[in-house]
């Protein structure tokens, strides 16, 4: 098509660091995500989608299917009156669908993926900016609860050091010190703050303590 639509299609961290979802089935739910009215619904058509993107139509129907069945669209046909004709069809975008839809007994399979999304998504949202591939293997590899890794953030930020390879060392100090839950990484902090108290002449080593590890 020569005139392309001209505005944006947000896709959260969400949908774009699921695995099950096809590539091209991310950049669909984009698109019905910025077609979605006041009302919450895209009416557009598979033919709109597939001329847009030039696919077969039953293309689409298979990406509008791999986003439905992992919770993240619901589609709902209205019949005419007494008919088996096709009136409306509208997509909806399932915010939290993800959370409540379980397919084939994988409820735990949905659980830690949508915990691993929420990493990455606090992850960016922190560092202000969209993750690199190696980026995205360290944080992969990080054995903490999300709440512990928000944590190590924190000190990042407060250490002006939003940095990938700073926040894993954080959480490597941490966990060389036996640190397992929200409490034991609460309580460290505190315990080191307490400790070292430099002078302004010593501030520098405080801020860069991690940096050194």
């Amino acid at each position: 098509m020569e005139n392309k639509p001209n505005y944006y299609a947000v896709i959260p961290a969400t949908v774009r660091y699921d695995t099950r979802l096809k590539d091209k089935a991310k950049l669909l739910y984009g698109e019905i995500a910025a077609l979605t009215n006041k009302h919450g619904e895209c009416s557009a058509s598979n033919k709109y989608f597939a001329e847009l993107y030039d696919v077969d139509i039953s293309t689409i129907s298979r990406l509008i299917k791999n986003l439905s069945d992992y919770g993240y669209i619901k589609t709902t046909i209205v019949y005419k009156e007494n008919t088996k004709e096709i009136e409306k069809r509208y997509m909806q975008i399932c915010i939290e669908g993800i959370c409540k839809k379980v397919k084939d007994n994988k409820e735990e399979e949905y659980k830690e993926i949508n915990k691993e999304s929420n990493i990455f998504e606090l992850v960016e949202k922190n560092l202000g900016r969209v993750l690199s591939p190696i980026e995205i293997e360290v944080i992969n590899k990080w054995d903490y609860d999300t709440k512990i890794i928000e944590l190590a953030i924190r000190e990042s930020i407060l250490n002006n050091a939003k940095t990938i390879k700073y926040i894993d060392r954080v959480l490597f100090n941490w966990k060389q010190n036996k640190v397992e839950t929200l409490e034991d990484a609460e309580r460290y902090i505190k315990e080191f703050s307490n400790k070292v108290k430099p002078r302004k002449k010593e501030k520098d080593l405080s801020d860069n303590y991690y940096k050194e590890l």
